[in-house]
């Protein structure tokens, strides 16, 4: 039972990894580079063996077929699980200001309760920038050991909300463009994997 459990995680694993390597195409203006092209060959073996291709190879003169509809599905399963990620990204990227004002409230009604025990730990999360201009999401853990320094981070905090609320509106912006993607690559697998032919073919030679 164990064992297939195992089993069924890393088809899932691998699943999302092809799907997500299909989605990168299509970010990447319908190309993928070299190393890329190896990470797609590498799942591709490791997918093979999952699913037992050598054997669907021994029994059909022609296994491509076969194994095109089931790399499809595997892959209908991993784009599932990218779009249910992507929704998730953008559900919490549109709460979080929301979760910054209740936070930045909470500290301040720490600062003002004289039998909070300190040092204490405050962590938030908040939309940033880093240095190549890429937009990702900071966790700030901030030790305070007074109440005149917890009362700074919530000061903090709501000093910064207009320009991270304006920082958060880009991202979210990026997941509206990730989302309209991942349809459009949803909507090609076909032409996709019917792409991977020649890829599947050395594969299953490989396998065999």
């Amino acid at each position: 039972m164990e064992k297939t459990a195992t089993s069924s995680a890393q088809t899932s694993s691998i699943s999302r990894e092809v799907a997500h390597l299909a989605f990168v195409k299509v970010k990447q203006d319908d190309w993928l580079n070299v190393r890329q092209q190896e990470q797609l060959r590498r799942a591709l073996m490791s997918l093979g063996e999952l699913l037992g291709w050598a054997v669907t190879s021994a029994n059909s003169d022609d296994p491509i077929p076969d194994i095109s509809k089931s790399t499809k599905k595997m892959m209908s399963n991993g784009a599932r699980a990218i779009k249910r990620s992507l929704d998730n990204d953008m559900a919490t990227k549109k709460a979080e200001i929301t979760v910054l004002k209740k936070v930045a409230r909470s500290i301040r009604k720490l600062s003002d309760n004289p039998n909070t025990v300190y040092p204490l730990e405050v962590t938030y999360c908040r939309s940033a920038r880093d240095s190549v201009q890429s937009m990702f999401t900071k966790t700030e853990n901030i030790e305070v050991n007074d109440a005149q320094e917890t009362l700074a981070i919530a000061e903090s905090i709501e000093r910064q909300l207009d320009h991270w609320t304006t920082l958060r509106d880009i991202m979210i912006a990026e997941l509206k463009l990730e989302q309209k993607q991942l349809r459009v690559m949803t909507q090609g697998l076909s032409e996709f994997v019917k792409s991977m032919h020649p890829l599947l073919g050395e594969v299953v030679a490989t396998l065999a």
